[in-house]
């Protein structure tokens, strides 16, 4: 048993956002029918790295999935998709508003067809506003949406995060109101539409720091490593390489400065106070730094790891060594047709009574194709 068997979801999205949230359904248990063109999604080619000719980065969104090739372009790929339609409970999608209306694919049809279907469109901007139109690329979106503003050096560039957070953002939240409109159908017998958008995830995903803005009106800083209203909580340069110190509050900050050998720190009027040590932030992070930067990161860990919050800045060489990832099995093998022993992250949702499982591969282009269709004609 698993959460969401019986629930059948038809995938028309690709690249990222739409398919890490298909995916998240078909973990839970959903019978998710991803349908391709017959070029396929474009990130099959979104290499190098491949894998036996699979594209690394279409992989890590696409398991627990068949994969069908409908051109829909035609008469007879459209009648396939409305017989589909009739016998989802979930349409997923990530075309430019309006798009799919051309072939008798939005939402409007689609509800006609089937008055209990969940229709989830995932853009850029949303279905609606003056940029509804305007494409939406991640990037884009984290520049738009204010991350890169808070994100990079002080004095430095504004940057990117290293992983496409927006699509991301998006994807979980297409999951989350996926499973509310689900919910809603048990009480209303109705579908409905589902619209979000990269962009409303990102703003959404402010949290404190638009707060800081709302409540003051001040403009936010880059603050690198570093956190805008918590000191000392940022990385500092050992020896042999780079620890983060996570000091939440004052009484963890004093006993930073008791195993440091700083104790005068603790009660120092600039420093005493978590208020107090923002206000002399760049005082308080010129005498730590000497001091961190004079034994090793293991040295430190040793010595500060059980008193607060602490850990090493790990490459992914090293995250995927880790006991702590084994034990929570978040990496897992599974049975490919070319590529055999293929290498996954695990799902981080754990539950005790209907737990995730691996059942698919990512699958080939139009591999469940014939399939599909039988289960269709029945």
């Amino acid at each position: 048993m698993q959460p969401l068997n019986g629930i059948r979801v038809l995938d028309l999205s690709r690249v990222l956002a739409g398919p890490y949230c298909t995916m998240v359904l078909g973990d839970l248990g959903a019978d998710v029918i991803k349908v391709e063109s017959p070029e396929g999604d474009e990130t099959r080619a979104w290499g190098p790295p491949f894998a036996e000719g699979e594209s690394a980065y279409y992989l890590c969104v696409n398991r627990n999935k068949r994969s069908i090739v409908v051109d829909f372009k035609t008469a007879e790929g459209r009648d396939i998709l409305h017989g589909l339609i009739r016998q989802c409970d979930v349409l997923v999608e990530n075309f430019r508003p309006g798009a799919l209306a051309r072939f008798s694919l939005d939402f409007e049809t689609a509800s006609a067809l089937n008055p209990t279907l969940i229709y989830c469109s995932i853009t850029g901007f949303g279905q609606s506003g003056p940029l509804r139109d305007a494409p939406g690329y991640d990037f884009i979106i984290q520049a738009m949406g204010g991350l890169m503003s808070v994100t990079g050096e002080p004095q430095g560039e504004p940057m990117k995060v290293g992983v496409a957070v927006a699509d991301l953002f998006a994807g979980q939240n297409a999951v989350i109101a996926i499973l509310a409109a689900l919910q809603a159908r048990t009480h209303t017998g109705r579908g409905q539409h589902l619209d979000i958008s990269l962009f409303d995830s990102q703003v959404g995903m402010l949290a404190n720091v638009a707060s800081n803005f709302l409540i003051l009106g001040n403009l936010p800083k880059r603050y690198g490593n570093a956190h805008a209203n918590i000191v000392p909580y940022q990385s500092f340069q050992t020896s042999d390489g780079w620890l983060v110190v996570a000091v939440g509050n004052d009484r963890q900050f004093a006993k930073l400065c008791e195993v440091i050998g700083q104790g005068q720190l603790a009660t120092d009027g600039r420093f005493a106070t978590n208020s107090a040590r923002v206000m002399h932030r760049e005082k308080l992070i010129s005498i730590l730094k000497p001091i961190f930067a004079a034994k090793t990161v293991n040295e430190w860990l040793s010595l500060i790891g059980a008193a607060f919050p602490c850990g090493p800045i790990h490459n992914l060489e090293q995250v995927f060594s880790m006991p702590q990832v084994e034990a929570r099995e978040m990496l897992v093998h599974l049975s490919h047709p070319t590529i055999k022993d293929l290498p996954l992250v695990g799902s981080p949702l754990k539950f005790s009574e209907t737990p995730v499982e691996y059942k698919l591969p990512p699958p080939r282009l139009g591999e469940h194709t014939e399939e599909v269709l039988k289960e269709l004609m029945n």
